[in-house]
C-alpha cells in the first residue's frame, strides 16, 4: 500500500515540474501540457481509488474445505479480541473521545506490539472509528471486524433505555435492525474492513441474569425466545448485504447452542461465529457445524485466564499450553489437511487484562483474583464446587503502568510468544505434518523462562505479595486572602499568605493468596489557612488556640497556646480475606454502597461513597468491617458492624439474610446501636440517640413490567413508655402522652406496573410516631434531580406516585408526594392558668434529644414534581452518578421543576455544639411555607477533547435548621468546560444563596454574591480519560483558583468563622499544583 502511495507523490511532482516547463513557453506547448496534466489527473485517481477501496472478502469451498479469501488471497485469522481499558476505567470508557494524538500513541504502541506477534485482525466492543479503521491496516496490516452489539448489553427503545432485551417486540426488532444497518452502510466502503458480526453470546444473555459473566448455560430452554433473535439476525443480515455485498456477514453466538435453529432461521449466514471455552480442545465442533450447517467456523472468543484459582498465582504455562493446543488443532482443521476443513481461524480473548471485569464499577484500579464462574474444561486449576474461570486475567499481556506518553504498557506474557511462533506458519501454505512438527517442537521451557523473566522485571512478585509501594503524590497550593475590612484597617499588611504540601504514599500487600489489602498514608507540610472561604483536607494541621494551665510565681494563670493536628495520619485502610465459606473485609474512609438494591427497602444502611466531601471535616467514615456468607450453607448472610458504617452513623451492628421463598425475594435486616457517637457529622451535624431497627422486606417480579414491593419495620424499642407531649384539641395547651409499641411499627408497599407502556408506580408509607428508618433510596440515585421532601423519619403517612414515559429520546417523569403527619409539631404554648386555677405549662418545639421524636424532615407535605430529559445516547445514563466523565452524547440535557406546600411547622433541629461536645436546639421550628425549585443540567460534546457542563437552578426555599432570617429566594450558576483534552475551566456564580457547605443552610447563612473560578491544565494524560472525581483529582496539573464572596449583614455564621461584617467581602486566589506518581 505504501508503493501506492509513494507513486502518486511522485507523479503530483511530475506535474509541478511540467507547469513549470509550460510557463516558459505558453503559447508553445498548451496542448502538450493540458495533455499531460489529464493524463497524470487521471493515474492519480485511478491510485487514489486502488488504495482506499475497501476490500473484497469471500469465503470459499471446494473438495478440501473451506478458505476466507481477501481480494482472491488466501486469509487466514490470527485474532485478537482487542480493546484499551486503563486503570480506573470500566466499559464505558472511550478511546476515541480521546485527542488525535493521543489515540495516535495508543494505537502505534497496541498495534506495533501485535504486529510484531503476528497479528492480522482484531475485533472490539467499542467501534474504531472508520478513520482509525484504516490507519491500523495501512500502518501495520490489521484488519478489522465490525461487530454491533444488537442489543446484548441493553438497548435504547422508544428513548428509554432497556437493559434486558425483548427480541419479540416489534419496536425493538425494528430499532436494532435500524442501527446495525447504519453501522454497516458507515463501514461497507472503509478499507481494513474484514466482515460485519452481529451481537455476543446474545443467546446466553436469554438466560443469564446480569451482565457479568455466568456459569454457561446448559440446554436449550428457550427456544421460543432464541426464535425471534435468529430471525432478526437473518433478517439483518440478509438487509445488510444488500448494503456491503462485498464482505460476509456473520454473528457472534455462544458455542453451538440453538446450532438447529440458525440452520432453520439463517439461511443468509455466510460464517458461523461462535464463542467457545471447551478447554484445550474444540471436541465435536467441527463435526457439528459441517454436518448441522455446512459452513465455515470464526471463533470470536476463545482461550484461557492466566490465574490459577486453585493455587492462587499467576499461571502463565497454563494459559499458554491451552492456546497452543488449541491453535494447533484449528491448524489441522484448516482448509487442504484432510479432515473437516472448516476453520478460517479465531480470535483469541483478548489482547490484555481488563481490570474492571469483575463487579465492572468498583475495584478499577485493581486486578481482582475473584473466579466468577466455573468450567471445568480447564482442568489446571479448577475444582469441584470453586469458580475457576478469573475473568480479570484473559489477557496474552498484563495491565502495565503509564509510559512516557500517557499510554498504559502491556507486559507480554508467555503466551504471546507461544503465538508469535505459532501464527509465523502459514497453514496454507506448510503441510499439515510441517506445522504440527514446527508447533510441537516449539521451546516451551525457553518461553516459560522469557515470560517469567518479563513478569520479574516488572515488579519482584514475592515482594509484591507482602507490602509494596504503589504510588503517591504530591500537592503543593499557595494562598493569599483577604478582605475589604482587613484591607481597610491594615493595609498591605491585611493581605495574608500562606502555603501547604502533603504527600499521600499508597501501598497494597497481600501476605498470603487470601488476603489482599491496599492503605494510603497522608503526611502534612505547612497547611495553607483558606478558611473562611474554602475548607479542605488537611486543615488539621492548622493553629488551634486552646488554654492551658502553667503557672506564675507559684500562682495559675491561664496562657493561650497554639496546637494542630496529627502531621502523619492513615488516609484509608482496606483488607479483603476470601474464604472457601466467608469473606471479610476490613474497610476505613474508602466508598461503600447502600443495600437498596439488596432488599434494604428502608434505607438502614446509607451510601458513603462521598470520600471528598467527607475530607473537608477530616471524618474517616465508613469505618468498620463486614462478613459476607458463601456457598449454599451461608450464602445469603451479611453482618456489618463498625465504630461508623456510614457517615454519622453511631457504632453499630447490621445483620442481613437473603433468601427466596414462595417466589418472592425476601430480606431480614437487624440494625442495633451499641453506643452513641460523640462528634458532629461534617461541621454541626447533630448526633443520634442510641437505637434499633428490625426489618422484613419482600419483592417480586411478574413481567411485563410488573413489580411488587412490600415492607415492615419495628424501630426505637426502647423508646416505648417514653412521654412527649402534645397540643390539646383547642389548640392553647398541652397534652402529656407516651409512646406504645405501635407507635414503632410501619409498613411500605410499592407497586409498579405499565400504564400505556410507562412504567409507572404508586408508594404507601405509614409509618409509627418512633418508626424511624434511614436513608430514602432515589429513582436514579445519588445524581436523581427530584426534590421531593423525602424522610426516612416517622410519624407519617405518605404516598407517592410517579410516571416514566419516553417518546424517542425524551423522557417525562413527573411526580407527587403527599404527606400527613400523625402528631404535629408542638407550638409556642406560652404557660397560663386555666380554668379552675390549674396552671397550664405551655409547650415548646420537640427535639430529637429531648423528646422521643420531633416533625422535621418528615413534615406534612404536599409536592409535585416534573422533569424533561434528552438523552439520545442511552447506555451513558444522564442521571449515573458518572454521567459527568461518561456522557458521550453531542448534547444532552435535562429541565424540570417541583412545587412543595408544607402547611404547618416543624420543631426544632439540632446542631453539634462543639465546644462543649453535645446538641444544641435552635428553640423554634421552620414556619409553614410554600417553596418551588427549578433547575437544567446540560452536557455537550461538540468534537472530541472538547466537553461543556452547565447547570442552572433557581429557587425559594428554607433553611434545615435555623428559622431565622426566613426562606431565601436565590440562583446559583455552576459551570465546567474541557478543551483541548488537557484545559479544565469550572467555576460558579451564587446569587443570594447559602454558602457551598453544608452548615450555612443549616444555620441559614446566604451571601449576596459568591463566585468561583478555576483554570487547570493537565501536565500528563487526558481530561477524557477520567472516570470520577477523585481520578481528575489526583491527576497530575498545574491550576489557578479565585473565590469571591460579598457580606450579608443579617448573616452571622458560627463563632468558629470569621464574621462578615456589612458591607464587607472576602476572596481569595489559590495556585495549587498536583504531582501523581
Amino acid at each position: 500500500m505504501k508503493s501506492q502511495f509513494s507513486g502518486i507523490h511522485k507523479e503530483t511532482h511530475n506535474q509541478k515540474r511540467v507547469v513549470a516547463m509550460a510557463s516558459s513557453s505558453f503559447l508553445d506547448n498548451v496542448k502538450r501540457t493540458i495533455g499531460v496534466l489529464l493524463a497524470g489527473l487521471v493515474l492519480s485517481v485511478a491510485f487514489a481509488a486502488q488504495a482506499q477501496a475497501a476490500s473484497e472478502v469471500a469465503t470459499k469451498k471446494d473438495a478440501d474445505g473451506w478458505r476466507l479469501l481477501v481480494d482472491g488471497q488466501d486469509y487466514y485469522i490470527k485474532g485478537m479480541v482487542w480493546g484499551y481499558s486503563p486503570r480506573g476505567q470500566n466499559y464505558s470508557y472511550n478511546l476515541w473521545g480521546e485527542s488525535d494524538d493521543f489515540i495516535r500513541k495508543v494505537l502505534d504502541y497496541e498495534f506495533g506490539l501485535m504486529q510484531a506477534a503476528g497479528v492480522n485482525t482484531i475485533r472490539s466492543f467499542n467501534f474504531m472509528p472508520p478513520k482509525w479503521v484504516t490507519y491500523v491496516y495501512r500502518e501495520y496490516g490489521i484488519m478489522t471486524v465490525i461487530n454491533p452489539l444488537m442489543g446484548r448489553y441493553g438497548a435504547s427503545i422508544g428513548g428509554k433505555w432497556v437493559p434486558n432485551t425483548d427480541y419479540s417486540d416489534p419496536l425493538t426488532r425494528a430499532t436494532l435492525k435500524a442501527e446495525a444497518l447504519e453501522i454497516v452502510n458507515e463501514y461497507k466502503d472503509v478499507e481494513g474492513v474484514l466482515m460485519f458480526a452481529f451481537g455476543n453470546e446474545s443467546n446466553y444473555g436469554l438466560s443469564w441474569s446480569s451482565f457479568e459473566i455466568e456459569n454457561l448455560p446448559e440446554g436449550e430452554q428457550n427456544t421460543a425466545k432464541a426464535r425471534y433473535l435468529y430471525s432478526l439476525f437473518n433478517e439483518t443480515i440478509r438487509d445488510g448485504k444488500a448494503i456491503a455485498p462485498r464482505v460476509p456477514f456473520t454473528i457472534v453466538n455462544g458455542d453451538l447452542q440453538y446450532i438447529d435453529l440458525i440452520a432453520e432461521l439463517m439461511p443468509d449466514l455466510d460464517v458461523l461465529g461462535t464463542n467457545v471455552y471447551r478447554g484445550p480442545s474444540f471436541t465435536s465442533l467441527w463435526k457439528d457445524v459441517d454436518e448441522k450447517l455446512d459452513l465455515p467456523v470464526v471463533f470470536f472468543e476463545f482461550g484461557s485466564d492466566a490465574f490459577n484459582a486453585r493455587e492462587f498465582r499467576e499461571d502463565q504455562v497454563a494459559q499458554a499450553s491451552i492456546l497452543k493446543d488449541q491453535w494447533q488443532e484449528m491448524y489441522n482443521k484448516a482448509w487442504g489437511n484432510g479432515e473437516e476443513g472448516n476453520a478460517i481461524g479465531g480470535f483469541v480473548f483478548e489482547w490484555r487484562d481488563e481490570w474492571w471485569k469483575y463487579l465492572q464499577e468498583e475495584n478499577l484500579d485493581v486486578q481482582d483474583n475473584n473466579a466468577s464462574w466455573s468450567n471445568q474444561a480447564y482442568l489446571f486449576d479448577w475444582a469441584e464446587g470453586q469458580n475457576n474461570m478469573n475473568e480479570e486475567w484473559f489477557g496474552i499481556t498484563a495491565l502495565g503502568r503509564k509510559n512516557a506518553d500517557g499510554v498504559y504498557t502491556a507486559r507480554p506474557r508467555m503466551a504471546y510468544d507461544v503465538l508469535s511462533e505459532i501464527w509465523a506458519l502459514d497453514p496454507y501454505k506448510n503441510k499439515k505434518a510441517a506445522f504440527n512438527t514446527a508447533i510441537n517442537e516449539i521451546n516451551m521451557d525457553y518461553l516459560e523462562l522469557k515470560g517469567e523473566v518479563r513478569q520479574l522485571k516488572e515488579e519482584n512478585e514475592e515482594e509484591k505479595s507482602k507490602l509494596s509501594f504503589s504510588g503517591g503524590r504530591l500537592q503543593g497550593e499557595l494562598v493569599t486572602r483577604g478582605s475589604e475590612e482587613s484591607v481597610r484597617v491594615d493595609g498591605d499588611k491585611g493581605v495574608e499568605f500562606s502555603d501547604g504540601q502533603m504527600l499521600f504514599l499508597d501501598f497494597e500487600f497481600q501476605p498470603t493468596q487470601d488476603i489482599e489489602g491496599q492503605f494510603s498514608l497522608n503526611i502534612l507540610g505547612n497547611v495553607a489557612d483558606k478558611r473562611p472561604l474554602e475548607f479542605s483536607y488537611g486543615d488539621r494541621g492548622l493553629p488551634l488556640i486552646v488554654d492551658t494551665q502553667r503557672e506564675l510565681d507559684g500562682n495559675p494563670i491561664t496562657v493561650p497556646a497554639a496546637v494542630s493536628g496529627e502531621r502523619i495520619e492513615i488516609y484509608d485502610f482496606e483488607a479483603k480475606y476470601s474464604g472457601e465459606n466467608f469473606d471479610v473485609e476490613a474497610f476505613y474512609h474508602t466508598p461503600r454502597f447502600h443495600w437498596g438494591y439488596e432488599g434494604d427497602m428502608f434505607g438502614l444502611l446509607w451510601e458513603t461513597t462521598d470520600t471528598l466531601g467527607m475530607d473537608i471535616w477530616n471524618a474517616k467514615a465508613p469505618y468498620g468491617m463486614q462478613i459476607t456468607g458463601k456457598g449454599s450453607k451461608w450464602g445469603g448472610l451479611t453482618l456489618l458492624f463498625g465504630p461508623e458504617v456510614y457517615w454519622g452513623a453511631n457504632p453499630r451492628f447490621m445483620f442481613k439474610y437473603d433468601l427466596e421463598f414462595v417466589g418472592f425475594d425476601w430480606t431480614f435486616i437487624h440494625a442495633e446501636d451499641f453506643s452513641r457517637r460523640d462528634s458532629a457529622t461534617g461541621a454541626t451535624g447533630a448526633t443520634e440517640r442510641q437505637s434499633r431497627q428490625t426489618t422484613l422486606t419482600a419483592s417480586r417480579e411478574f413481567g411485563n413490567g410488573w413489580k411488587l414491593e412490600l415492607g415492615g419495620i419495628t424501630s426505637a424499642s426502647e423508646k416505648v413508655d417514653e412521654l412527649y407531649t402534645r397540643v390539646n384539641e383547642t389548640g392553647n395547651g398541652a397534652i402529656l402522652d407516651q409512646i406504645d409499641f405501635e407507635d414503632t411499627l410501619g409498613f411500605k408497599a410499592k407497586l409498579t406496573f405499565p400504564v400505556f407502556g410507562y412504567e409507572t408506580y404508586l408508594s404507601a408509607h405509614h409509618a409509627g410516631l418512633v418508626a424511624d428508618g434511614g436513608q430514602h433510596h432515589k429513582v436514579f440515585g445519588v445524581n436523581d434531580p427530584s426534590r421531593l421532601p423525602y424522610s426516612g423519619l416517622g410519624n407519617k403517612r405518605e404516598y407517592e406516585a410517579g410516571m416514566i414515559m419516553n417518546f424517542g429520546n425524551i423522557m417525562v417523569f413527573p411526580r407527587v408526594m403527599y404527606r400527613d403527619n400523625l402528631v404535629d409539631a408542638n407550638p409556642v404554648v406560652e404557660p397560663s392558668i386555666g380554668p379552675g386555677g390549674v396552671l397550664e405549662p405551655g409547650l415548646n418545639p420537640r427535639d430529637r434529644d429531648n423528646d422521643p421524636f420531633a416533625v422535621l424532615g418528615n413534615r406534612e407535605a404536599r409536592s409535585a414534581e416534573v422533569f424533561l430529559t434528552y438523552d439520545p445516547t442511552g447506555a451513558t445514563q444522564f442521571y449515573a452518578w458518572d454521567n459527568d466523565w461518561r456522557e458521550d452524547a453531542k448534547f444532552a440535557m435535562d429541565i424540570g421543576g417541583g412545587y412543595t406546600e408544607f402547611p404547618t411547622a416543624t420543631d426544632a433541629h439540632l446542631f453539634f455544639l462543639e465546644p462543649l461536645g453535645v446538641n444544641a436546639s435552635f428553640g423554634q421550628g421552620l414556619e409553614a411555607e410554600n417553596i418551588w425549585t427549578v433547575s437544567s443540567r446540560m452536557v455537550a460534546n461538540p468534537k472530541p477533547g472538547r466537553k461543556y457542563i452547565f447547570k442552572f437552578i433557581r429557587g425559594f426555599d428554607q433553611s434545615t435548621g435555623n428559622p431565622t432570617g426566613g426562606s431565601r429566594d436565590y440562583y446559583e450558576i455552576h459551570w465546567k468546560t474541557i478543551f483541548g483534552g488537557r484545559h479544565t475551566l469550572e467555576g460558579y456564580y451564587l446569587k443570594d444563596a447559602w454558602g457551598p457547605y453544608d452548615f450555612y443552610r443549616q444555620f441559614n447563612v446566604v451571601f449576596p454574591d459568591q463566585f468561583k473560578l478555576d483554570y487547570s491544565i493537565l501536565l500528563g494524560g487526558n481530561a477524557g480519560s477520567f472516570g470520577d472525581l477523585v481520578s481528575e483529582t489526583e491527576a497530575t496539573k498545574i491550576g489557578i483558583r479565585a473565590i469571591y464572596r460579598t457580606g450579608d449583614p443579617d448573616a452571622v455564621p458560627p463563632d468558629d468563622i470569621d464574621p462578615i461584617t456589612e458591607g464587607d467581602h472576602v476572596w481569595m486566589a489559590l495556585l495549587y499544583f498536583t504531582y501523581q506518581f
